[in-house]
């Protein structure tokens, strides 16, 4: 696992950009590279998912992409269904890699993982009998929604997700495999050389640069 941080990803982004130091003036910036970066996280834990089914014939996600967030508070919807908000949007592939698992915790005790649902199956859940000790959860984005008889207001959420971790904090470390950094930093570059093509505009005329 790569033991880099965002900041230091970043500067060596920047580097290969302006081929050396960046200039005073530079307008492709460490905070511009920033945003860059979880969409190279995301491109290449599919590209490992992808490598993992052509190598091994199973399909996974190397465990360095993952990062578990805990004490998530949980609320009730006006539709009665309990949710928590998770950090950001789960990075990578489908329901069963980007977000890997959701745990309720309450009072020192663990509930058994959640079952998955797809958008198909969130109606149909609701037609069957309660199954006694199951919750069940999708999420749309951002926000994770618990099918469960259950009252969850004294619980908080745990859950393990693909993540680039703290977008915010530059000296955080990066949770990546270290033979995938080239990969990330050459999905940025090729995005940022564009950025750094655009012309300037050196007159505040209310007009766009064509």
């Amino acid at each position: 696992m790569a033991t880099i941080t965002r900041y230091e990803l970043c500067e060596r982004i920047q580097r290969v950009v302006y081929n050396g130091q960046a200039p005073d003036d530079a307008t492709v910036t460490i905070n511009l590279i920033n945003k860059y970066v979880n969409d190279g996280l995301a491109a290449a834990a599919k590209k490992n998912y992808t490598d993992s089914i052509q190598l091994d014939g199973i399909a996974y996600v190397n465990n360095s992409f993952y990062i578990t967030y805990r004490g998530l508070t949980i609320t009730q919807n006006a539709e009665g269904n309990w949710q928590f908000s998770l950090p950001q949007i789960p990075l990578g592939l489908g329901r069963n890699e980007g977000l890997n698992t959701v745990q309720l915790k309450a009072d020192g005790k663990t509930t058994q993982t959640a079952v998955p649902l797809s958008q198909n199956q969130i109606a149909y859940i609701d037609s069957l009998k309660r199954v006694p000790n199951k919750l069940f959860y999708w999420n749309e984005g951002q926000t994770v929604y618990i099918k469960s008889p259950l009252i969850l207001s004294q619980y908080t959420a745990t859950a393990r997700m693909i993540s680039g971790g703290d977008s915010s904090d530059l000296d955080s470390v990066l949770n990546i495999p270290d033979d995938y950094v080239s990969f990330i930093m050459d999905y940025a570059v090729k995005f940022l050389i564009l950025e750094k093509q655009q012309p300037l505009q050196t007159t505040n005329d209310g007009l766009d640069m064509k």
